[in-house]
């Protein structure tokens, strides 16, 4: 039998690239400056993220800022205070449009998402049940993929035709991934369809639920949890992903289906996750209710690759945006004070607050003064989905279910303002290997 070490051994030789010639080129690794913030690539008008500020002594932290068509997240969430049902669906339309709908529109919105609902029938058979994958992410993008061929008009690049399959996808989504996960997680659940008139969030947990009506609490939290997820700008890998597909003129589901391909990455889309198995971590070590010095005296363990993973991060803690705070972390929060209550987990999120509220400390106090973190909102995400009865394999669909909406907003962006294929340039910085006759 071969052995294909050397081999592997010359592979990944041949593919490292010594870190001085990032320098040396000027090439920003990742996309990013030396400030940590993202390479202007684009222009968009859907939304802002904002976490530092330029002054003429330099780059300073400040309160993060997320923007929805210029309207601050704080305020897009009031309006669910007197909106009690439709209201991602409500956001899906302000952030694809650009202004709200009006009544008689929204109630088109919904009637023509209802209507679009269920999967056909061969998409169910064919690349739910009939395909072997432990990996809901991995089943999504197969069936994604899949309705191309359901598609009348799959190939258009007409934005009327792609703002319908934005609406058919999203309401198809809670289907694909519920029947998903059962099919990778749960053989033996229910199959049952959404009843009419539910909205995204009522369908989900409906259907997660086996048949079961969700409550109206549950219902709000997860439409606020969707609409949260729902865009941050053009940056972040997967929307840049929906965007560089879109740019070659390609097909919707193509777009999409690379967008699910980034998030499905750890370094995108595992965060709550990571988050989940970091606070199991810290309660098995020094219990639900440590004191402050040996709760710090664990996390300087975790921050110096001495404890959990020994990745030496703080999962949930810091961003490549935001420094000094995430504005919807701190609208999260409120949620889930509310769930504690009912679940009865109080002692456990006073447990998320302290590691939120020192970790920043000891991180500073091991990186230097200048290192700021704060906890972002996945680092609260996992447990609202988790008080909410959403198991861990499904944390990743649901990211997925609400940033779809942002993929299709800046898919329909870049065709209709980006013009160019994105084709960046790589120096190549290889010797000239001898000709070989």
């Amino acid at each position: 039998m071969a052995t294909w070490e050397p081999v592997v051994n010359e592979l990944i030789e041949s593919n490292s690239i010594d870190a001085p010639w990032y320098d040396t080129v000027d090439v920003k690794r990742g996309l990013r400056n030396a400030d940590g913030s993202g390479v202007i690539a684009g222009l968009s008008r859907i939304s802002s993220v904002l976490g530092t500020k330029k002054t003429d002594s330099g780059v300073i932290p400040v309160d993060g800022e997320l923007n929805y068509r210029g309207i601050p997240i704080q305020n897009v969430l009031d309006r669910h205070l007197v909106r009690s049902r439709y209201f991602f669906e409500e956001a899906a339309f302000f952030l694809l449009v650009g202004r709200y709908p009006t009544d008689s529109e929204l109630t088109d919105v919904c009637l023509y998402m209802d209507q679009n609902r269920l999967l056909p029938d061969e998409v169910q058979t064919h690349l739910i049940r009939g395909v072997r994958s432990a990996n809901v992410m991995n089943r999504l993008s197969t069936v994604v993929s899949g309705l191309y061929g359901c598609d009348s008009t799959p190939d258009s690049f007409e934005p009327e035709e792609n703002f319908l399959k934005s609406l058919r996808l999203l309401a198809k989504m809670p289907s694909m991934i519920v029947y998903s996960f059962f099919e990778a997680c749960q053989p033996q659940a229910k199959w049952v369809q959404p009843e009419s008139g539910m909205s995204v969030a009522e369908s989900f947990l409906y259907l997660l639920g086996e048949g079961k009506v969700a409550s109206d609490t549950a219902v709000k939290t997860l439409d606020s949890c969707l609409v949260l997820h729902a865009e941050h700008g053009g940056g972040n890998n997967s929307t840049f992903a929906t965007r560089v597909v879109t740019s070659t003129e390609s097909d919707f589901y193509a777009s999409m289906v690379a967008a699910l391909g980034s998030l499905k990455g750890p370094l995108h889309g595992s965060a709550n996750k990571k988050v989940m198995e970091m606070m199991a971590d810290i309660i098995q070590a020094v219990g639900l209710t440590p004191s402050e010095e040996v709760l710090n005296a664990y996390l300087r363990r975790l921050l110096l690759k001495d404890g959990f993973d020994h990745s030496g991060k703080l999962y949930g803690l810091g961003h490549a945006v935001y420094t000094k705070s995430d504005p919807r972390a701190g609208i999260l929060i409120e949620y889930a004070k509310q769930l504690s209550k009912e679940c009865n987990r109080h002692d456990e999120l006073q447990l998320y607050f302290s590691v939120a509220h020192w970790g920043p400390s000891v991180f500073s106090e091991l990186k230097g003064p200048n290192k700021l973190i704060a906890p972002n909102i996945d680092f609260y995400s996992g447990f609202v989905y988790d008080c909410l009865g959403i198991p861990e394999p499904l944390y990743t669909p649901m990211f997925a279910l609400g940033r779809l909406v942002g993929w299709c907003a800046h898919r329909m962006e870049e065709m209709i303002a980006g013009k160019r294929i994105i084709r960046p340039g790589y120096k190549y910085v290889a010797t000239r290997s001898p000709v070989i006759k």
